[in-house]
């Protein structure tokens, strides 16, 4: 089979794509691009974050997704080593008693010997703290020491550490967001409480407590077992914040049906399972969201993100699904009790059971608008 890697690259060239031009328009970091047509997986956090990029680069070029995904599997089963104990020969429990005994007294030397060196290293280490009166300074002279970033303009984009703090200017005021933590997620401390940025994530916060949004942070980049990286971000706050929204609201409005919004009373997501709808996040405006599917057994599932990109398979126990939307999924499951959904938005998380074993089911997650008070509501419809 064809090297996925060269298809992704052939596809981009043909359509005179830089790498740049494609970051930009899909928010995928450059060197993940560029790892996805290397067939380089060690730069990415997980494979659920891999198999998300892929698939969006897919669909960002035209190609088939299922297609590529499964050549991406079929080469991960084929790069999977065979255990060294299975290639070789059994041997007579007598000759590994023998080698057990001296495995044992080597062992037992080598203990010996780091012991002293230890004991020899200790003493030498604390000869030099003498005779240098404990002055550490030097040592710690190499640290990093936190940086102070001041947002200009509508848009910003910096690499932040842990320790660095974040000045935000807004049409509203000036707000102060700190970087608690880069790993495995971005961590930010702010007016309204700490708040959590999984990469690839966008995600909108209240500085000025007035319900609305301020500022738009989005993680392009972060090492999640490695923090001394930080992570890339970017901000939006403004006028170009207003326009995202704006856009994304205006893509989302034509399709609702007519009187959809006005059905919406529930404050809180519902625990009455005759219920048609469950109301999951509320706020003073839509924001995107995302779908993490974990298959408990064989499942024919569809999936269509904001009426478009609409994929179908057959899925096995232990798969993982990632979906992004910006303003709604409808789903379908030949076995809805087979998939687990997680459905992640602002930095909360909330699990979703979806019907009972054997049951075929047909569901809506959306953004709609309640014109009663105003404001939006992501909520779960069942489709007879």
């Amino acid at each position: 089979m064809e090297a996925f890697g060269k298809k992704l690259r052939e596809a981009r060239s043909a359509r005179n794509l830089d790498l740049d031009q494609v970051s930009r328009e899909t928010n995928i970091t450059r060197r993940y691009l560029e790892a996805l047509e290397d067939e380089d997986f060690t730069v990415f956090p997980g494979e659920p974050y891999l198999l998300g990029f892929l698939r969006n680069y897919c669909d960002y070029l035209g190609l088939n997704s299922t297609e590529i995904v499964t050549a991406y599997k079929n080469l991960r089963i084929q790069e999977s080593p065979v255990p060294l104990k299975e290639l070789m020969p059994k041997r007579p429990i007598t000759d590994r008693f023998v080698d057990n005994i001296v495995l044992v007294r080597v062992g037992l030397g080598a203990a010996a010997l780091v012991l002293v060196a230890l004991l020899v290293w200790g003493g030498i280490s604390l000869g030099s703290r003498l005779l240098s009166g404990g002055d550490d300074s030097a040592s710690s002279a190499g640290a990093r020491a936190p940086v102070e970033h001041e947002t200009t303009g509508d848009e910003f984009h910096a690499r932040v550490f842990e320790g660095d703090t974040l000045i935000v200017a807004t049409p509203n005021g000036r707000y102060s967001m700190g970087v608690e933590s880069t790993a495995s997620a971005l961590k930010l401390a702010t007016p309204s409480g700490s708040r959590i940025v999984e990469l690839g994530q966008d995600l909108l916060i209240d500085l000025s407590g007035d319900n609305e949004p301020d500022v738009k942070v989005f993680v392009a980049d972060i090492f999640r077992n490695d923090p001394s990286k930080g992570a890339e971000i970017q901000l939006m706050t403004g006028a170009a914040l207003s326009a995202t929204m704006t856009a994304a609201l205006a893509g989302g409005a034509t399709a609702e049906p007519a009187g959809a919004a006005a059905d919406v009373t529930v404050a809180a997501p519902s625990s009455t399972p005759n219920s048609k709808q469950l109301v999951l996040f509320e706020g003073g405006s839509a924001y995107p969201v995302t779908m993490n599917a974990t298959f408990r057994g064989y499942c024919l599932f569809r999936h269509e993100s904001d009426r478009a990109n609409r994929e179908e398979r057959y899925y096995q126990k232990s798969e993982l699904l990632t979906v992004q939307a910006n303003n709604g999924i409808r789903i379908w499951a030949s076995n809805g009790n087979a998939v687990k959904i997680q459905i992640i938005a602002g930095g909360k998380t909330v699990d979703l059971e979806i019907s009972r074993p054997g049951e075929v089911i047909v569901r809506d997650l959306k953004w709609i608008k309640d014109e009663d008070t105003g404001r939006f509501k992501f909520v779960v419809f069942n489709i007879d």
